[in-house]
């Protein structure tokens, strides 16, 4: 029997055309092979065409024929070779791409601070008054039977010197303070004079200083965490000095605050930047809801300028209940600092220190309508 006849056969039992039988032989197959499966060992690593080639040509071209492709497409048609992938690679690993940011870390738990009070002084822009009447407040809340911690957060580290020292022999505050990590700030603290407790905020170089910022920003609950750390007595206030405008130590100080004191002036410059403070207020006590909200205090009131004397009392009528007190112009205020004193102890009759005693007494009222909410 043929081999004719025996395919016949073969296609008669199975099914199908005979006609449409063809043989290959094995240099043909091995021939074949290679197009269609190219990643069979020893078969030649084709390239592969450009996306471009998909496209439908006006007119019929062998597909990926070398005299139908540009120069750009025989370019991209090496890219998407073996060896144009291996030269990406390497490129990515001479320059790598940076890592896309993770699962963020899961949020620590705020230490508990319900047992004390915690008021920052703020302001929008510098020279108000504001490290002075900081100081100021925190000896009148400690002439009011409270016990009092005063807290220099602004790098500039003036609050020290409003204060004297308990001890003759030392000094209130020296270069350490809060930026020296892993001291406790019991041991960094100095008593004043008139039993404040005042940590300062130290002495420390640019690039330090950089570190420490970039640590702040890194680590919210710093501030709280230190604070919890002290172990401070039920009902103790803590009054925090802040620098001027939007600041990571801004942030910190309202993170913890019970109540923030606005000092202002009462002039164009000082009345157009509080809707400025308002909204750094909003942004940094978001959710929190022992928060009792913002205080202002006029200070330096003259009420022999009529432009002061007339922003006061616009001031007055759009703060309302907001505004706690006002603190007049006094000599006496700015003297006390050359005995490293406060106008409490230097000038304890002068107008200055009954106002300042004034918008303690109405600090505390605040705080006590406070205590209900953060509990």
């Amino acid at each position: 029997m043929s081999a004719s006849n025996d395919i016949r056969s073969l296609f008669k039992q199975f099914g199908g055309e005979p006609e449409l039988y063809q043989e290959f032989t094995r240099d043909e197959h091995g021939r074949g092979g290679s197009p269609r499966w190219p990643l069979l060992p020893g078969s030649p690593v084709p390239e592969l065409a450009p996306l471009s080639a998909l496209a439908p040509e006006p007119s019929p071209a062998p597909f990926g024929g070398a005299e139908q492709q540009a120069p750009a497409a025989q370019a991209e048609a090496h890219d998407w070779s073996a060896a144009g992938l291996r030269n990406l690679l390497a490129k990515m690993a001479e320059n790598p791409t940076p890592a896309s940011v993770g699962t963020p870390r899961v949020a620590q738990l705020r230490p508990a601070l319900e047992h004390i009070r915690v008021i920052s002084v703020i302001s929008a822009k510098g020279g108000v008054g504001k490290t002075t009447l900081a100081a100021s407040l925190a000896s009148a809340l400690r002439r009011a039977g409270r016990q009092v911690v005063a807290i220099d957060l602004d790098p500039q580290n003036a609050l020290h010197h409003h204060f004297q020292a308990a001890e003759a022999s030392g000094s209130v505050m020296e270069d350490a303070g809060v930026v020296q990590a892993g001291q406790p700030w019991q041991e960094l603290g100095k008593l004043s004079d008139d039993g404040v407790f005042v940590v300062a905020h130290g002495m420390i170089d640019e690039n330090h200083r950089q570190e420490f910022e970039q640590g702040l920003h890194h680590d919210p609950l710093w501030l709280a965490r230190h604070l919890a750390d002290m172990q401070l007595a039920e009902g103790t206030i803590v009054v925090v000095d802040t620098p001027p405008g939007p600041s990571v130590y801004l942030r910190q100080a309202l993170s913890v605050a019970n109540l923030a004191v606005v000092v202002s002036l009462a002039d164009p410059a000082s009345y157009t930047s509080l809707p400025q403070v308002d909204k750094l207020i909003a942004a940094y006590t978001q959710e929190r809801t022992d928060f009792a909200g913002a205080a202002y205090v006029i200070n330096q009131v003259d009420h022999s300028r009529q432009m002061n004397k007339n922003i006061t009392q616009i001031l007055r009528g759009l703060l309302g209940k907001q505004m706690i007190g006002l603190v007049h112009r006094d000599q006496s205020i700015s003297d006390a600092l050359a005995y490293n004193r406060n106008v409490l102890g230097y000038d304890p009759h002068g107008r200055g220190c009954h106002d300042i005693l004034d918008c303690a007494q109405a600090l505390i009222g605040r705080l006590a309508i406070a205590a209900p909410t953060a509990q």
